[in-house]
């Protein structure tokens, strides 16, 4: 059985992408550039759902990021 990964560090990882993201945002000028940063930071707003998910024990979050 795998040992599952405590929230506390998902979030974390959650925070540093979005903090990644937003910065790139702000930054760059380039369209392209600006569209994956703000892929970067939906895609850890979905892994803060899914920790989130997993710390609640519901589907909920799961289910809401395939939508």
């Amino acid at each position: 059985m795998l040992a599952q990964i405590p929230v506390s560090w998902l979030v974390s990882l959650s925070l540093i992408l979005f903090s990644v993201g937003l910065a790139g945002v702000l930054v760059r000028k380039n369209a392209i550039v600006v569209f994956m940063c703000i892929e970067l930071m939906f895609n850890s707003i979905n892994l803060s759902f899914i920790a989130f998910s997993q710390l609640h024990a519901n589907l909920i979050g799961q289910i809401s990021i395939v939508f």
